[in-house]
């Protein structure tokens, strides 16, 4: 009887350790979450038209990349400081770029090789072509000090009416 409660202790015993190693395993093999917040170096922005969108809307999808295969940084809130360039000036379309959700808690999104990030800005899809930017210039989603980096625009790509709606990060498997 002592031998049977002997095996199934040392089998348990041996069953935790090899458990508790896939874990820890596991655990180094993903990306641990950063509370670094990306810089312009971190990322990769590209700015393309997004086809399908709700009713009465366009939408360009913003899409963050990590610049590199070891990047592990944050990227939280709402992309802030959006103006539309053309020809060199700055701003020359006059639109005004808010927050899709104000007051809404955004969810910080860990930046990696394998998990790239998102967000939208949106327009009214009735309104009449008021501006064709060829870049934008926008601050990083990371906080009220986020880097200012210039992105290309989608040639061609128009936009719409005065205002803009952007959304918060996310991750980019989650829309």
């Amino acid at each position: 009887m002592m031998k049977t409660i002997q095996r199934a202790a040392t089998a348990t015993i041996a069953g935790g350790i090899a458990a508790g190693s896939l874990l820890l395993a596991g655990g180094t093999a993903s990306a641990m979450p950063s509370d670094e917040p990306c810089g312009v170096s971190d990322v990769h922005i590209t700015v393309t038209p997004e086809a399908a969108h709700a009713a009465g809307q366009e939408a360009y999808l913003i899409t963050y990349t990590a610049a590199a295969p070891t990047t592990n940084c944050r990227l939280d809130g709402v992309p802030t400081g959006l103006s539309f360039v053309s020809g060199g000036q700055n701003n020359a379309s006059d639109t005004t770029v808010t927050p899709d959700a104000p007051g809404a808690v955004p969810v910080p999104v860990n930046l990696t090789a394998g998990h790239p990030a998102e967000s939208r800005i949106l327009q009214d899809a009735a309104a009449p072509v008021t501006f064709l930017p060829d870049a934008l210039n926008l601050n990083l989603p990371t906080g009220p000090d986020g880097s200012s980096t210039t992105v290309a625009w989608p040639a061609g790509a128009p936009l719409k009416g005065t205002t803009a709606r952007v959304t918060a990060v996310a991750p980019a498997d989650a829309s």
